[in-house]
């Protein structure tokens, strides 16, 4: 998947290498720019689907690998709370997590589609409804 640090082989290199670093800064602020973004669902969804197009530029990429930040983030998620992370708190978080990647897989199909790379996909439906969201006629 990322071929830029296949070359960092053991866990020491791997926390030594600042490109690495940049880029897991990169993907923590891109879901904490998501989740905030959540009280303007429009802005949500063209943001996170723009981000999931963009992800078409990268060579060899595949969709499933969208799914491979959800353990680091509920991980880092636990790690920061500490105590506060309770079960009720972890239930919201893994539906909020599952919510954004759906939304980035839903952004890079619809750029398959659209035959776009850089765009957003606004017109794009949502990958999933928020919990409690009633249901609204198509």
């Amino acid at each position: 998947m990322f071929t830029k640090f296949k070359e960092l082989k053991t866990k020491e290199e791997q926390a030594t290498s600042e490109e690495l670093q940049e880029h897991a800064n990169k993907v923590m602020n891109t879901l904490d720019e998501g989740i905030r973004g959540l009280d303007d669902l429009d802005t949500f969804f063209e943001f996170i689907h723009q981000v999931g197009a963009s992800h078409r530029r990268i060579p060899g990429f595949k969709q499933e690998y969208f799914w491979r930040i959800e353990e680091p983030f509920l991980s880092a998620v636990s790690t920061t709370l500490g105590d506060r992370y309770t079960q009720n708190v972890e239930g919201i978080y893994k539906l909020t997590i599952k919510f954004i990647i759906e939304n980035l897989v839903a952004g890079y199909e619809a750029s398959a589609n659209n035959n776009v790379d850089n765009t957003t996909t606004s017109n794009s439906k949502p990958a999933t409804k928020l919990p409690d969201e009633p249901n609204r006629a198509s």
